[in-house]
């Protein structure tokens, strides 16, 4: 296993489906753990046990291709990597995106959305026949507002699921 930190820089409300923490809760920094495509631990919660610190978002992944870029107040993760399927749990694209605006809870569901149809755009450009992989995941974070939209009707969302769509197009190329 490898493990690579990213620093967020600030904490951020989070939600998230990555495998820690779970749901709601505040983070700080990202943390990659690079597993061999072969890895079939039946409980990696066992293995995150291991990197999991206070204020992290922990992603797993056998893919090898990822990024983390600042787009003035938006950071973003991303790891790419799929199978013939998109049912090898091995191959994974997970997303991260973080923002310096102030959203409340419904404000980082309508970003999730964004996300997820960003990503499945992106697959449908590669003429795959799938809209992701089994163990995908996704984290959205923001400073707390009172912003209910973060969609691609936005023009925040609208930069994001862009980016997005471009960058997991390239991860996977």
């Amino acid at each position: 296993m490898r493990v690579v930190k990213f620093d967020l820089g600030k904490h951020y409300l989070t939600l998230s489906s990555a495998l820690y923490p779970e749901g709601i809760s505040y983070v700080n920094n990202i943390v990659l753990i690079l597993v061999s495509k072969d890895y079939c631990n039946k409980n990696p919660w066992s293995d995150i046990e291991r990197y999991k610190e206070r204020g992290s978002l922990v992603f797993m992944t056998a893919a090898k291709n990822f990024i983390f870029e600042t787009y003035d107040n938006i950071k973003l993760f991303i790891s790419a990597g799929i199978g013939e399927s998109g049912e090898d749990a091995g191959c994974t694209i997970n997303i991260g995106v973080f923002v310096d605006y102030p959203l409340n809870l419904n404000g980082l569901i309508d970003l999730v959305r964004t996300l997820t149809e960003a990503k499945c755009g992106a697959l449908r450009d590669l003429n795959l026949p799938f809209t992701g992989t089994v163990s995908d995941a996704i984290a959205v974070g923001s400073i707390i507002g009172e912003n209910y939209f973060a969609g691609p009707g936005t023009e925040m969302g609208k930069k994001i699921a862009k980016i997005v769509r471009e960058k997991i197009k390239k991860l996977l190329s």
